[in-house]
Formats: C-alpha cells, structure tokens, sequence
C-alpha cells in the first residue's frame, strides 16, 4: 500500500494539471531596496532606499506560475556613518540606479485544480529566476558633483602600468539570480495582494565600485585626473593632508560579491482569456 499511495497522488495530480483553466494576471509594485557589499555588510537599514516593479504573471498550474518582471530602485551606502573605525576611517560612500528585467518561477504552496474562480484566499510562495540588471554606481567630490565611477577606475582599471597588472573594466550590466518568499491574498474576484521579500544573487563586486586594493595615487591623478584620485581614497590620510593609502592597500574585499534585496508589496488584476465578453443586442 505504501508503494500505490505515491502512485496514486502523482495521477491525481496530472489529472488536476490537465483540468486546470490557465490565466493571466498583471500589476504593479511599491516597496524598498536594501544592498549588501563592501561599504554594507549586514543590510544596514539606515540604508534603504525605495523601489518599485511592473509583473506579468502566466498561471499555468494548480501550484506553478510564471513572472515576468521589471524592476528599478535605488541604493547607496556610506562609511562615514559606519561603527567601524576602519570603514569611518576609509571614508567611501556611493549611490546607484538599478534596472532590472527577470524571468522567474513561482511555486504556491496552496494550489487549486479548478479556475481562478476557485483560487485560494491566502497562499505563501517561494520564487527564483535569473535576470539582468543594470548599475551605474556615483559618488560626489569636494566640489559638490557627482560623478560616475566606471569611468574613472578608482582601483586602476584604466592605468598605464607595466610594473603590474589592474583588474579590468568592469561591466554595467550583469546577471543576477532572483530568488526570494512571499505571500498572495484574494481581495476580490479578479484582483489580488501580494507581499515579497526578493534576494538578488549577483557576479560582480562593484556595483558599490569597491572590490579589491587601492591604485597608485601618483598615476590616478597623472593619468585619470584629480577627481579619480579623489574620489579613489577619500580617507583620513588625505584628509589629514598626506598621499592617502598606498598602492596594494586593502580597499575592499574581491571574494565577497555583492546582493541587493527588493521588499515589496503589490497588486494584481486577473486575465481569463478564454473568458467571452457579454453581447449587447
């Protein structure tokens, strides 16, 4: 009997799947964004900052749907307002837009064999996906403006320097890895609310432009410019009116890659589109 019971819950849920009224549903997402990197280890709430998404979902099973999803918020952080001495003391602070677009898939915990009709009222979920986003991290110099940081290579992403070698340009665009819980409440008919918590896994380091060791102030300055030197080490060195830290000091830590974490709460209105509009005679 123990071998007939799997067998029997696998046909019934085929048979589920195969009655199951596929349907679409779409909306809107307001909620906040949080980052975790080189200048912010732990998720510092001091450091959220808002976001917001547009969603197309496809309904396609009793507990399976698919998420189409556009993001876009906002993050930064700050070593002045750190608790560590040697962040205060490394001073570097940064600010970014981000933009992503993701595929991801939605497995409810509570599924209905039937139509959306019959969905359940409440359902907690677990999703994961892989997107693209885009980052363009900024940060602003003693005259006021903020300037992009790519451009620069504060840790010498651009020198001329035969003696040793640089880590490379890093891309404004790059891969993630979505992945995240939440919870789906029917509040009418066709309409949903929905709540999430949304972590994304990232390959890179910079999206904060902070990763490895510092560059040789001499030639960022000789051959980047001032703002590049500047806006590379704007410790307590300089500030104390020596050359700041020296090339091959620790800047940041290159084995940590950077997150980001959207936290929102949304809306979604539900599309039959087996559904026939009513005749007017």
């Amino acid at each position: 009997m123990r071998r007939i019971f799997p067998f029997l819950s696998l046909i019934m849920g085929i048979g589920f799947a195969q009655r199951y009224k596929s349907y679409l549903a779409f909306g809107p997402s307001l909620g906040i964004t949080n980052y975790k990197g080189d200048l912010d280890d732990d998720f510092t709430i001091k450091f959220t900052r808002p976001g917001l998404g547009l969603n197309v979902f496809y309904n396609f099973h009793p507990h399976l749907r698919v998420r189409a999803a556009f993001f876009n918020g906002w993050i930064g952080a700050a070593d002045s307002v750190s608790v560590e001495p040697y962040r205060k003391w490394r001073n570097l602070h940064f600010r970014s837009r981000i933009t992503e677009f993701s595929v991801q898939l939605i497995y409810e915990f509570f599924g209905s064999p039937r139509v959306y009709r019959f969905r359940p009222k409440f359902s907690p979920f677990l999703f994961a996906g892989i997107g693209v986003f885009n980052f363009d991290p900024k940060a602003r110099a003693s005259d006021g403006r903020w300037y992009r940081l790519q451009p620069l290579g504060t840790e010498g992403q651009y020198l001329n320097d035969p003696t040793r070698e640089y880590p490379k340009p890093y891309s404004l665009t790059q891969f993630c890895l979505p992945m995240g819980v939440g919870a789906r409440w029917r509040i009418e008919r066709k309409w949903d609310l929905w709540l999430e918590i949304g972590l994304r896994k990232t390959f890179t380091d910079y999206i904060d432009d902070v990763s490895d060791r510092y560059a040789p102030p001499d030639l960022l300055l000789s051959q980047m410019g001032p703002i590049a030197a500047e806006l590379s080490d704007r410790s307590g060195y300089r500030a104390a009116g020596s050359s700041g830290f020296a090339a091959n000091d620790v800047r940041g830590f290159a084995n940590q890659k950077d997150w980001y974490v959207y936290t929102g709460i949304g809306v979604t209105y539900l599309i039959d589109p087996k559904e026939r509009c009513p005749k007017f005679r």
